[in-house]
Protein backbone atom coordinates (compact mmCIF):
# COMPACT_ATOMS: atom_id res chain seq x y z
CA UNK A 1 0.00 0.00 0.00
CA UNK A 2 2.96 2.50 1.09
CA UNK A 3 4.22 1.91 -2.84
CA UNK A 4 0.89 3.01 -4.10
CA UNK A 5 1.01 6.01 -2.30
CA UNK A 6 4.54 7.21 -3.30
CA UNK A 7 3.36 6.34 -6.81
CA UNK A 8 0.23 8.34 -6.14
CA UNK A 9 2.35 11.16 -4.77
CA UNK A 10 4.56 10.80 -7.49
CA UNK A 11 2.12 11.28 -10.38
CA UNK A 12 1.23 14.65 -8.89
CA UNK A 13 4.40 16.08 -8.62
CA UNK A 14 5.13 14.93 -12.12
CA UNK A 15 1.46 16.75 -13.40
CA UNK A 16 2.81 19.91 -11.59
CA UNK A 17 6.53 20.36 -12.48
CA UNK A 18 6.47 18.17 -15.61
CA UNK A 19 9.76 15.13 -16.41
CA UNK A 20 12.62 17.71 -16.38
CA UNK A 21 12.68 17.38 -12.44
CA UNK A 22 13.19 13.75 -11.36
CA UNK A 23 11.37 12.03 -8.55
CA UNK A 24 13.58 9.75 -6.46
CA UNK A 25 11.26 7.16 -4.23
CA UNK A 26 14.83 5.20 -3.31
CA UNK A 27 17.87 6.01 -1.71
CA UNK A 28 20.17 7.63 -3.46
CA UNK A 29 24.03 7.41 -2.67
CA UNK A 30 25.49 9.47 -5.57
CA UNK A 31 24.93 11.15 -8.88
CA UNK A 32 21.88 13.09 -7.81
CA UNK A 33 20.89 15.95 -9.97
CA UNK A 34 19.25 18.85 -8.62
CA UNK A 35 16.24 20.05 -8.85
CA UNK A 36 14.74 16.94 -7.74
CA UNK A 37 12.21 15.44 -5.46
CA UNK A 38 12.90 12.49 -3.07
CA UNK A 39 10.05 11.30 -1.19
CA UNK A 40 10.57 9.00 2.07
CA UNK A 41 8.53 7.44 4.38
CA UNK A 42 8.99 8.49 7.70
CA UNK A 43 6.92 6.59 10.39
CA UNK A 44 3.85 4.36 9.02
CA UNK A 45 1.68 3.49 12.30
CA UNK A 46 -1.47 0.85 12.49
CA UNK A 47 -3.80 1.61 15.20
CA UNK A 48 -6.57 -1.34 15.13
CA UNK A 49 -10.08 -0.76 15.60
CA UNK A 50 -12.75 -2.86 16.76
CA UNK A 51 -13.53 -5.97 14.79
CA UNK A 52 -11.25 -6.36 11.50
CA UNK A 53 -10.69 -2.63 11.20
CA UNK A 54 -6.95 -0.80 11.68
CA UNK A 55 -6.46 2.99 10.38
CA UNK A 56 -3.12 3.17 8.76
CA UNK A 57 -1.54 6.52 9.57
CA UNK A 58 1.21 7.36 6.89
CA UNK A 59 3.54 10.07 7.31
CA UNK A 60 5.74 11.18 4.55
CA UNK A 61 9.01 13.89 4.01
CA UNK A 62 9.16 14.87 0.02
CA UNK A 63 12.07 16.84 0.16
CA UNK A 64 13.18 18.92 -2.49
CA UNK A 65 16.82 19.90 -3.45
CA UNK A 66 16.42 22.93 -5.34
CA UNK A 67 19.17 24.52 -8.16
CA UNK A 68 18.89 28.20 -6.76
CA UNK A 69 17.93 29.63 -3.39
CA UNK A 70 15.12 29.99 -1.20
CA UNK A 71 12.67 31.26 -3.34
CA UNK A 72 12.40 28.60 -5.62
CA UNK A 73 11.88 26.43 -2.18
CA UNK A 74 8.99 28.81 -0.93
CA UNK A 75 7.19 28.44 -4.81
CA UNK A 76 7.45 24.71 -4.68
CA UNK A 77 5.94 24.51 -1.14
CA UNK A 78 3.29 26.69 -2.17
CA UNK A 79 2.51 24.13 -5.28
CA UNK A 80 2.53 21.29 -3.38
CA UNK A 81 0.34 22.58 -0.92
CA UNK A 82 -2.32 23.72 -3.19
CA UNK A 83 -1.55 19.64 -4.93
CA UNK A 84 -1.11 17.58 -3.01
CA UNK A 85 -4.22 17.86 -0.26
CA UNK A 86 -5.90 14.94 -2.53
CA UNK A 87 -3.92 12.14 -4.41
CA UNK A 88 -5.48 9.15 -6.70
CA UNK A 89 -4.03 6.07 -6.25
CA UNK A 90 -3.25 3.97 -10.17
CA UNK A 91 -6.16 1.48 -8.57
CA UNK A 92 -8.50 5.04 -8.40
CA UNK A 93 -8.79 5.56 -4.49
CA UNK A 94 -8.28 8.83 -3.66
CA UNK A 95 -7.07 9.94 -0.49
CA UNK A 96 -6.79 13.02 1.43
CA UNK A 97 -3.55 14.71 3.07
CA UNK A 98 -3.32 15.83 6.41
CA UNK A 99 -0.53 17.24 8.75
CA UNK A 100 0.68 19.56 6.06
CA UNK A 101 3.94 21.70 7.02
CA UNK A 102 7.36 22.40 5.86
CA UNK A 103 10.72 23.60 6.49
CA UNK A 104 13.73 24.21 5.35
CA UNK A 105 16.81 22.51 6.47
CA UNK A 106 20.63 22.76 4.84
CA UNK A 107 18.94 24.24 1.64
CA UNK A 108 16.84 21.63 1.57
CA UNK A 109 12.83 21.51 1.94
CA UNK A 110 11.29 18.99 3.78
CA UNK A 111 7.07 19.15 2.65
CA UNK A 112 6.09 16.88 5.72
CA UNK A 113 2.18 15.30 4.56
CA UNK A 114 -0.10 12.31 5.99
CA UNK A 115 -2.30 10.25 4.25
CA UNK A 116 -4.44 8.30 6.54
CA UNK A 117 -6.72 4.99 5.69
CA UNK A 118 -9.02 3.03 7.32
CA UNK A 119 -8.36 -1.22 6.21
CA UNK A 120 -10.69 -3.86 6.30
CA UNK A 121 -8.57 -7.49 6.76
CA UNK A 122 -10.46 -10.10 5.01
CA UNK A 123 -10.62 -13.26 6.47
CA UNK A 124 -12.36 -16.32 6.31
CA UNK A 125 -15.73 -16.81 8.06
CA UNK A 126 -16.55 -20.04 9.41
CA UNK A 127 -20.23 -20.10 9.51
CA UNK A 128 -22.72 -22.63 11.17
CA UNK A 129 -23.17 -25.29 9.52
CA UNK A 130 -27.27 -26.02 9.97
CA UNK A 131 -29.51 -24.92 12.91
CA UNK A 132 -33.10 -26.28 13.62
CA UNK A 133 -35.21 -24.99 16.44
CA UNK A 134 -38.50 -26.59 17.12
CA UNK A 135 -41.09 -23.24 18.08
CA UNK A 136 -44.27 -24.20 19.93
CA UNK A 137 -47.06 -22.27 21.86
CA UNK A 138 -47.84 -22.83 25.51
CA UNK A 139 -51.19 -23.14 26.48
CA UNK A 140 -52.34 -20.74 29.37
Amino acid sequence: MLSEIIDGIAVVINSIFGDEIEIYKDNVTQGLKEPCFFVAILKPEVTPLIGTRSVRNNSFDIQYFPKESNTEMLDVAEKLINTLEFITLLNGDILHGTGVSYEIIDNVLHFFISYNLTMIKVTDKTNMETLETDISVKKG
